[in-house]
């Protein structure tokens, strides 16, 4: 009676998590966005604080880590209360840390009161990503699901840093950070849509079952972290690179915004491919790119080596994601992994500048490219191991 009783209620579970409507998809993608928002657009970020307060490169670096960082805290901490907490309360809560925030950095101009700032911004974050990832994964087609939040995100995105320059020029960088901050507002009007996934449901994770395969999920977490890592200090820099570079705004905007489409390419791309390739080849073949893009941003770099830098390392890096969301996925078919990789690759993006600013006392960006270089082998050599590992007998 008991074993049925669990049985029975794992499936109410399972069902339970597959239901996801059309308006909470949408309340889903608005909360993920306003979540992810820095990441997809940190050069741009960066270029409005330091157009702001004129903190030098190292610190926009440690200022983008700490928004990250706490990003990436709250992501791992919403893991845990999924179950435990009404999530449009959650939610609610985050949305008002990220209003908060925004509105705090609008405000203040001096580098602590800025780094508080931005904690508090990075806290709500972390929590809309980390509930509306739950929600995403909740739809029929979850693969889907996340292919439109990406591609929708990576369009806006594009087209934000595409009219940066424009928009800088129009507005004081405090309007910019307010708008946002009013932009955040109003989607706290699509949380009746979005599911309190907590609300009178059995606990999918404490009803038993999906064993979990620590060797592949510790392996390709560390992947995960590595390649993130990597791709975040250089991404981080892209905007400052071009300045030193004594590009034009206009050919910044157009590398950045490029460079956004190009990721919805290459998450597209690896949606696509044929099972039978595997995972291996596909890997290899990022990892090739993303290195050649992070060479291209060596020394003076022409307006045509600047754009093709940044397609080619934002192809790189979304092309990658989907790859390793599956490797995680079968390291514990209840989601587990998945779960904590979103909170893993928060941490590496935002680990990445604050490594990148410390090596930024030579007075070039050389060392941090080359030191990326070799970070990226080395996450696509430990998550190929992996994937062996995964298809290796028990």
């Amino acid at each position: 009676m008991e074993l049925n009783t669990a049985i029975s209620g794992l499936g109410a579970a399972e069902q339970g998590a597959e239901r996801l409507t059309r308006g909470g998809l949408i309340s889903a993608i608005l909360l993920g966005l306003v979540g992810a928002v820095v990441i997809f657009v940190t050069p741009g970020f960066l270029a409005v604080i330091a157009q702001k307060t004129g903190f030098n490169d190292d610190q926009l670096g440690y200022l983008a880590a700490w928004d990250i960082n706490a990003m990436g805290v709250t992501i791992g901490l919403s893991t845990f209360a999924l179950s435990r907490v009404p999530w449009r309360v959650a939610v609610g809560l985050g949305l008002a840390l990220i209003i908060s925030g925004n509105i705090l950095t609008a405000a203040v101009v001096s580098f602590p009161a800025m780094a508080a700032a931005r904690v508090v911004a990075g806290a709500g974050e972390g929590i809309a990503i980390g509930f509306a990832f739950a929600a995403l994964g909740r739809a029929k087609n979850p693969d889907r699901a996340f292919a439109i939040y990406l591609v929708t995100g990576a369009a806006l995105s594009s087209l934000f840093l595409y009219f940066l320059p424009a928009l800088m020029a129009m507005f004081a960088p405090s309007t910019i950070f307010i708008a946002n901050a009013g932009l955040t507002a109003l989607v706290l009007l699509s949380l009746r849509a979005f599911p309190d996934g907590s609300k009178n449901e059995p606990d999918i994770f404490a009803a038993g079952g999906g064993k979990l395969d620590l060797r592949v999920a510790s392996g390709a977490l560390v992947g995960v972290f590595l390649l993130f890592f990597a791709m975040g200090g250089v991404w981080s820099y892209a905007e400052r690179i071009g300045q030193l570079s004594r590009l034009t705004d206009n050919a910044i905007a157009s590398g950045l915004s490029i460079g956004t489409m190009a990721g919805v390419v290459g998450a597209g791309l690896a949606g696509v491919l044929p099972r039978r390739w595997g995972r291996s080849w596909p890997l290899i073949f990022s990892g090739l790119i993303g290195t050649i893009s992070f060479l291209l941003f060596r020394d003076q770099v022409s307006s045509t080596a600047y754009i093709l830098a940044c397609a080619m390392m934002l192809f790189s890096w979304n092309f990658a994601q989907p790859l390793l969301s599956g490797i995680c996925s079968e390291a514990c078919k209840r989601g587990r992994v998945v779960c904590a990789m979103a909170s893993i690759q928060t941490f590496g993006t935002g680990l990445g500048p604050a490594a990148a600013a410390a090596s930024l006392i030579t007075g070039s960006f050389a060392v941090m490219i080359y030191a990326a270089s070799l970070i990226l082998a080395l996450s696509i050599i430990v998550t190929i191991s992996t994937a062996q590992w995964g298809r290796s007998p028990a």
